[in-house]
């Protein structure tokens, strides 16, 4: 999300959506950013690697946050994708597997929570 705001010029927009299909759960962010060049595609989830060195450091960061987010994606047995192009934005998409049930925790004839469980 960070990513996605600081590279996102202040006319254009991000948008976060949350879809179920097939005992998984895909979070998409798509922003209109600055996008990514396809060589540069597979080298960003890389622990400390930053598209480009010289704006990163204006921006801060180091590197760490999309190999983070897929080492969370994988231990929950799931992936990240992403479509990008230059001058077009980027969509993220973190696909994380579902292996519980929908449940509802009722009290006194209240739903108190919904959730997988």
């Amino acid at each position: 999300m960070a990513n996605a705001i600081q590279y996102t010029p202040a006319k254009g927009y991000v948008m976060v959506s949350l879809k179920f299909h097939d005992r998984s759960a895909f979070v998409t962010v798509k922003q209109t950013g600055i996008g990514i060049a396809p060589s540069e595609q597979t080298r960003i989830f890389d622990r400390f690697y930053r598209v480009d060195g010289d704006r990163s450091r204006k921006t801060g960061g180091t590197g760490l946050g999309l190999a983070i987010v897929q080492a969370i994606a994988q231990v929950h047995q799931g992936s990240i994708q992403v479509q990008s192009e230059p001058g077009k934005g980027a969509e993220f998409t973190v696909r994380l597997s579902i292996f519980c049930n929908l449940f509802s925790v009722v009290a006194k004839g209240e739903i108190l929570a919904r959730g997988w469980g």
